[in-house]
């Protein structure tokens, strides 16, 4: 399966960074599963959210615990159902998505939010082998990310965009270093916490937590990165994965 970033009609070169992550059809049987079974607890804890569209955060207490992978993948997973999605990128402090997909940074929701372009003018399309959905980048890095985030013109947009889509992801800066988390959880149906395995902490995640729930954050889930399965868990997924074949 060919992934590539489609802006408007012309096509971009293939994606790099993370793009190895990304699933396809060359991903392990066991990691797509995941993302499917993921998919679904997501849909279900999302169904609570008012409107048309659900709006998901995709956030982490830390740095590098794999937040950003994980909300991509979820785009993906969901648009293979046909469901019309969009992923965002709002860490706009590391920013990886547009670098992962292999296209331009900006303009994006940082220039939209400060009146420098329209939706039009940032929004782009991925093509993974047909499975479609939208993208916008996160934009040239402002000074002041959490200002942006957590104005008026960002609610009014964001409530606009869930309404064009089934589902809108948006990849969130980790909850501790930043306020720009705290900020963005008034407008989302709901908050995935992204932590790893045998490097985040329990009083790291407490921490997130009690932030979010400050703010009346609605934390729909934890997803634990970078687990290994155990022999018996890799001998049903082999027996699956036969099977369907």
């Amino acid at each position: 399966m060919n992934i590539k970033m489609r802006r408007k009609a012309a096509d971009v070169p293939q994606p790099a960074g993370n793009a190895r992550h990304i699933l396809t059809e060359a991903t392990p049987f066991s990691v797509t599963e995941e993302y499917k079974m993921l998919r679904t607890a997501v849909s279900f804890a999302a169904s609570v959210g008012s409107g048309s569209g659900k709006t998901v955060g995709v956030t982490s207490p830390l740095p590098s615990e794999g937040k950003s992978i994980t909300c991509m993948n979820l785009a993906v997973a969901f648009a293979m159902t046909g469901a019309k999605v969009l992923l965002i990128d709002c860490d706009l402090r590391k920013p990886t998505v547009a670098q992962s997909l292999n296209r331009d940074s900006a303009p994006g929701i940082s220039n939209i939010l400060a009146g420098a372009c329209g939706e039009k003018e940032a929004l782009g399309q991925m093509d993974s082998g047909g499975v479609r959905f939208d993208v916008i980048p996160s934009g040239d890095i402002p000074p002041n990310p959490s200002e942006l985030l957590g104005s008026e013109r960002a609610v009014k947009l964001f409530a606009s965009l869930s309404g064009s889509y089934d589902y809108v992801f948006v990849d969130l800066p980790p909850v501790l270093p930043v306020s720009d988390t705290v900020a963005v959880s008034k407008w989302m149906s709901g908050l995935v916490m992204v932590v790893r395995s045998g490097q985040t902490k329990r009083d790291e995640v407490k921490h997130a937590l009690e932030r979010l729930r400050f703010a009346d954050a609605n934390v729909i889930g934890f997803v634990l990165n970078g687990a290994q399965h155990t022999g018996a868990r890799k001998k049903h997924y082999a027996y699956y994965r036969h099977a369907g074949e």
